[in-house]
């Protein structure tokens, strides 16, 4: 029998997982297959970004997430066994901390996630045998590896979440894989370490550099209880310098080497007391070991028609920085919104809407292969003197607080952006001095309710204050914001209000009104303008900004408020129309003064689709 659904997802690893249960949250439904029996027994990855906290907070998943996680409070450096440098957490983002989380506990809590929120089943042990595409969908043939029998899936998609060595990417010859294989032999072992030097490490990732060797600690929580949970830490590091395999370039080998004997308790005792002396650890229980080995590559193209691909099957890359599955997880989160316009009928160009995937994740995994790629080049190449000498140089750079902030944003990929360029779909630009198009929406301060409910049957009694993004979350449609607020001295805009929301009263986007509390006058009912069908709607779209010249209010993030106290602000001020994407990626923000001006602003809201 031929089962119909919407999209086949081939992998169940994180990022399948992710974009799985995003597509299912949305009323979609979706076959999603793997050949493991479940959520991976190997760690794997470990460490989540502050820009995939972000995006987990947007899709309701962080809390879940940080429930099961350490979470440590910066980076140390060790140059043969000394202290050089220590990072400390940074940046504007409520997630400036390291979190780390075995991927098999990722696993768990996003497949419990979709199969308890969700109508959509993992098809365990089951792997994808081949596909087919046409101009009106996808046939794919799916194998039981318990029952051994067949199956065929008909789907309008099909998205490869299945790795460097997809099956999806494989099956069409119009894909290629390019890159370099690295020679270079790594080993990562989780376990527990004991010792009188392992308190000093508890609190943040750790590095040692000995000559060409590096080798990491990151404290754990196991996926399983163990003997002595407060001492497992993941251990990593090279076992050779850097050198490139010129022999076969074309055999894809990234990841874990099956095909030999994982590394023994007393092979990795040896291993760190020779990176990590003077300083002694002693290493029991091995959890889960093994070698692995990268290679650094790139599809041509995350799409090909109606076949997609996300995470390790479009591209790899040395696990420097722990960037690998966050990428996968940024992939899955913009594709799965625009494919979601896309099957509801809402968009006006649905080609357009898919290539921008590619247009917009293909630049940020070349920049990050480029990164980790150096990254690796520089810290394990050369003979023990340059090694050496470089471990020195790196230690001073770090000495200077500018390039140590630099380094850990890189890492948790708090800079990352949309390049406006590149979009085809990010087609207006913000006015000059407003948040820029493409960047991430940052956090701001609270906001409160406009109209306060009342009635006999459920009485409020508090005042509930949200940020923006509390705002935003789990939403999948573009949110157009009015940001009219303003100093008391001066007169609100009260009638461009009702303006945007009745010219945006029949629109598929998300409102929000946000005006000066002191103008707020009437909290306990609606404007007149407010459809009687629409009011339970506007209760949850009009918010009252408390304190608009602090750092993080809505008006100061928005770029609003420097306008506002202008020499030529005028009794009449300013108010901005902000664009916000549903991955919390600002399209753009634009100043209006007038009606004229508000008419040409949301003359673009048909282009967004």
């Amino acid at each position: 029998m031929t089962i119909k659904v919407d999209i086949f997802v081939s992998g169940a690893g994180p990022v399948g997982l992710f974009f799985a249960y995003q597509m299912a949250q949305w009323g979609h439904s979706v076959f999603i297959v793997d050949p493991k029996p479940g959520p991976t027994d190997q760690s794997r990855a470990i460490l989540i970004t502050s820009r995939s906290m972000e995006v987990l907070e947007n899709r309701g998943l962080a809390a879940d997430i940080l429930r099961e996680s350490f979470v440590n409070c910066g980076m140390r450096m060790f140059n043969d066994g000394v202290m050089t440098s220590q990072i400390d957490v940074c940046g504007d983002t409520p997630f400036a901390h390291n979190t780390a989380l075995m991927q098999g506990k990722t696993e768990e809590v996003i497949s419990q996630r979709l199969t308890e929120d969700t109508d959509c089943k993992i098809y365990w042990n089951t792997e994808l045998v081949t596909y087919t595409q046409d101009k009106n969908g996808v046939k794919s043939t799916i194998r039981d590896l318990n029952t051994k029998q067949e199956q065929v899936i008909e789907s309008t998609y099909i998205v490869g979440a299945d790795g460097s060595h997809s099956r999806v990417r494989k099956d069409n010859p119009e894909w290629t894989f390019e890159g370099v294989a690295i020679q270079t032999k790594f080993v990562l072992a989780d376990l527990t370490l004991r010792g009188d030097d392992v308190e000093r490490l508890m609190d943040r990732m750790n590095v040692f550099f000995k000559g060409t060797n590096a080798t990491g600690m990151v404290r754990l929580i196991p996926q399983r209880p163990t003997k002595d949970d407060s001492h497992v830490f993941r251990v990593f590091g090279n076992l050779e310098a850097y050198q490139i395999n010129e022999l076969d370039q074309n055999k894809v080998n990234h990841g874990v080497v099956k095909s030999e004997t994982p590394p023994t308790l007393e092979f990795i005792q040896e291993w760190l007391n020779k990176s990590t002396a003077p300083l002694k650890f002693t290493a029991s229980d091995i959890i889960w070991a093994t070698h692995f080995k990268i290679n650094e590559r790139i599809a041509n193209g995350f799409r090909k028609k109606r076949a997609f691909l996300i995470g390790d099957a479009a591209h790899c890359h040395s696990p420097v920085g722990g960037q690998g599955m966050n990428l996968g997880l940024q992939d899955a989160d913009n594709l799965a919104w625009k494919m979601s316009t896309v099957l509801k009928g809402l968009s006006s160009d649905p080609e357009k809407l898919l290539d921008s995937y590619n247009e917009e994740r293909e630049p940020q995994a070349l920049a990050t292969i480029q990164f980790t790629s150096s990254t690796t080049r520089v810290g394990l190449q050369g003979n023990a003197v340059v090694a050496s000498i470089r471990n020195s140089m790196v230690s001073m750079a770090l000495m200077l607080p500018q390039v140590r902030q630099m380094l850990y944003k890189t890492i948790m990929q708090q800079f990352i952006t949309i390049d406006p360029k590149l979009s085809s779909i990010m087609n207006h630009i913000s006015d000059k001095g407003l948040i820029e198009s493409g960047h991430f929406l940052p956090e701001t301060g609270t906001l409160r309710k406009s109209f306060i409910a009342s009635n006999s049957s459920h009485r409020t009694h508090r005042i509930g204050r949200f940020s923006l993004r509390e705002l935003l979350i789990e939403n999948d449609k573009y949110t157009v914001i009015f940001v009219g607020t303003c100093l008391s001295s001066t007169i609100p805009n009260l009638h461009l209000i009702e303006k945007f929301w009745k010219d945006t009263r029949f629109k598929p986007i998300r409102r929000l009104v946000i005006q000066s509390a002191w103008h707020s006058n009437f909290m306990a009912k609606l404007p007149e303008y407010v459809l009687e069908d629409e009011a339970s709607i506007a209760e949850e779209s009009f918010y009252s900004e408390e304190q608009i010249d602090f750092p993080n209010s809505v008006c100061n993030r928005v770029g609003l408020y420097p306008f506002l106290n202008s020499y030529f602000a005028g009794e009449h001020p300013y108010s901005v129309v902000l664009f916000v994407r549903p991955d919390l990626y600002v399209s753009h923000a634009k100043l209006v003064k007038n009606e004229s001006e508000l008419d040409e602003v949301l003359q673009c809201i048909t282009t967004l689709f």
